[in-house]
This record gives C-alpha cells, sequence and structure tokens, in this order.
C-alpha cells in the first residue's frame, strides 16, 4: 500500500503533513519537540515508545510529531519528584510537598549549595547532572550565592560565573557623583 505524502511550509515555518486521504496537519520535528518540551533526544523517544507522544510519520528518515500532542504535553505540569525531609531547614519558607524537585530545580540547587551538608550534596549529584548544577552556578550564581559559595563552587563544578552587577560593588553610603 502506498500513500501520497506531501510536507508543507507556511509562511510563518509551521509544517504541514499532507496525506491523500486526510486533511493536512501541523506536525514537528523530534528536535523541535525536545526543545518544545525541555526534554532530550532520548526522552522524546520514550515518550514515543510510551504512547504518550505518537509519532505520526517518518519521513526522509525524521519522524513527525503532532504539533497539538507536543503542546498539550509541554502544557502538563511536571510529575511530583518529592524532596527528602533531610532539605526542610535549607527551604523554611516553603512547604516541601509543594515543591517538585523539577520545576523548582533552580531553587533547590542553589539553596543545597548554599547551606547543604555532606548527605544533602550526594543526594544533590544523584538527583541532577553536574551540567545542570554548573548552568545554575553560571546563570543564576551571582543572584543567589553568596560569594563565599559561588567561588567554591565555580571552582569544584568548573563553572564559570556571570559577573557580579555593577550595583552589587557599589557603596551605599557615598552620594553619587552629580
Amino acid at each position: 500500500m502506498q500513500f501520497a505524502i506531501g510536507l508543507g511550509q507556511d509562511t510563518e515555518g509551521v509544517l504541514w503533513l499532507e496525506k491523500a486521504p486526510q486533511p493536512p496537519r501541523r506536525v514537528v520535528t523530534v528536535a523541535t519537540a525536545c526543545q518544545r518540551l525541555r526534554r532530550s533526544r532520548r526522552q522524546v523517544y520514550r515518550l514515543m515508545q510510551a504512547g504518550r507522544l505518537g509519532p505520526i510519520e517518518k519521513l526522509l528518515g525524521e519522524w513527525l510529531l503532532d504539533q497539538a500532542v507536543v503542546e498539550r504535553l509541554a502544557r502538563m505540569p511536571l510529575s511530583a519528584q518529592p524532596l527528602p525531609g533531610r532539605l526542610k531547614p535549607l527551604l523554611p519558607e516553603y512547604e516541601p510537598k509543594a515543591l517538585n524537585a523539577g520545576k523548582d530545580s533552580v531553587l533547590i540547587i542553589s539553596r543545597v549549595l548554599e547551606g547543604g551538608g555532606r548527605e544533602d550534596m550526594r543526594w544533590l549529584l544523584k538527583r541532577y547532572s553536574r551540567q545542570a548544577i554548573r548552568r545554575v552556578i553560571e546563570e543564576e550564581g551571582s543572584r543567589l550565592l553568596s560569594p563565599q559559595s559561588r567561588k567554591l563552587w565555580s571552582l569544584v563544578f568548573k563553572a564559570t560565573p556571570r559577573p557580579l552587577a555593577a550595583w552589587r560593588h557599589a557603596d551605599p553610603c557615598r552620594a553619587a557623583p552629580s
């Protein structure tokens, strides 16, 4: 059995898959789905294998996925990923059950780096990749970590944090030049 398949692109860059007996459908490639879902290619293939992200067609060696299904999956909240009870002292203003280890990763990583102990660091390294921790140090370290912690963890994780904002170096007691 053979089908007449066409792949079109509109002015906005949206791909359309056209099969003869069916109306055209918006589709995305696996690479685009990875960006939209903020997941790796392997994770997207696992979702396809599990049936949560069924492929429409394979064209020129690339799977095409239904854009509506990808968008719906991207809007879904991350599954509950509870935190260990020992992290509660590091997050006193938050209810630990309300935090999600996946969604609130920047907050959790920064708090453990700032005040966590040896067991907390072991948990952190099991839960998050070194790249994720390095990214937090580089992108959010100047805002969320003390200068001492930022310097220490930059050396440990070989990160290059962004420089401090100019206003953080300013002396608040000195009058601005006029």
